[in-house]
Formats: structure tokens, sequence, C-alpha cells
């Protein structure tokens, strides 16, 4: 994202995306972890061309990846996932177009998260923290109580809704992705 001021003290307004440069903005972020291409045709002031939309996003995957923590040395962000490597389905185009995977410790700031532009890239936070959605979900082994033996080899989150319905003896969608977990595969 590309702001016209390179200060919020420049900033005339305050208001989420007011001082961004869209001619010159290739991506954004708004929610926690969802950066979305400036894309033509989609965005109102895109300037991605929908043919380049793939090697954009795995530049900015890159260059985050590589994005380093000063004060420790540690890069701050361990995967960033590109929505149609790992969505599938009609509503794969609702998705952001990159989702950051934190390293444990790490996340967006508040600002970030509805759209806004803070002052630095690294800020300490002080406020009690107790839980968080922003992170690598390979970082974050799951368990799962079950009264019956899981028959999947490797189960996974997606396989919570099919199993359910299963239980229940209810038809799975087509649209709903996963199987359950107690199916022979």
């Amino acid at each position: 994202m590309t702001l016209k001021s390179t200060t919020a003290a420049q900033r005339k307004d305050n208001t989420l995306f007011s001082d961004v440069d869209w001619s010159k903005t290739k991506a954004y972020s708004i929610g926690f972890g969802s950066v979305y291409l400036n894309l033509k045709g989609r965005e109102k002031h895109g300037s991605v061309p929908a043919n380049q939309a793939r090697q954009v996003s795995k530049e900015i995957a890159q260059k985050m990846k590589e994005c380093t923590d000063p004060l420790t040395g540690i890069k701050a962000i361990k995967e960033v996932y590109l929505r149609d490597d790992i969505y599938s389905g009609p509503y794969v185009n609702d998705a952001p177009d990159l989702i950051i995977g934190f390293k444990p410790g790490y996340r967006v700031s508040w600002q970030t998260a509805i759209g806004g532009a803070p002052a630095g890239l690294f800020d300490d936070n002080f406020k009690a923290w107790s839980g968080d959605h922003c992170i690598n979900p390979k970082a974050v082994p799951g368990i799962l109580f079950v009264n019956r033996k899981i028959t999947a080899t490797n189960p996974q989150i997606i396989d919570i809704a099919p199993t359910i319905l299963d239980v229940l003896g209810l038809a799975v969608p087509d649209e709903i992705d996963g199987t359950s977990l107690f199916a022979a595969r």
C-alpha cells in the first residue's frame, strides 16, 4: 500500500484509507492477516492487471516472509498462503488474495486490522493478550476429543463439518470440503 504522505502528522484526513494513493498501491490489508490485491476490474481504483495477479501475489508473499523484527532478528512471518493454493469451490473469489501465517508472538496491529496504517512496522503489545486468530495454523496443533475411533489418517479442521453431518445421519453437500473423520477413506 502506498500512502500519499509519509507520516501520520502529514495526513490531512485520519479516516481509513483516506491517504492511500490507489494508483501506486498493489495490495492492501484489512482484517487479521488478510491481504487483498488492488485488482483492476474488482477494486474501484484497481492497479494490478488480472494476468499479473499471481506474479504480484508471489512477490508480495516472498517479501513478507523476509520481514524481520529489528529488535530480535526473528522473521515475523512463517508463511504466506496464496488464496488459490489453499481454497477451492464456488466462493474462492470472496477470500483474501493472501493470508499471513505469523510466527508465535507476532500479529497485525489493531489499526491494521481495520484498514489503518500504523506509523511503524513493529510495535510492542503491552495489553493483556490471552489468545489470537493470527498465528500460522501449522504452529498450533489441535486436539479433538471423541468417543469413536477416528479412521482418517490426516484429520484436518475442514473435516469437522462433514463429521458432524455424518454423525447426525445427514448428507454432506457437494460444496463442503473435507470428509467425515469416521468414514473409511
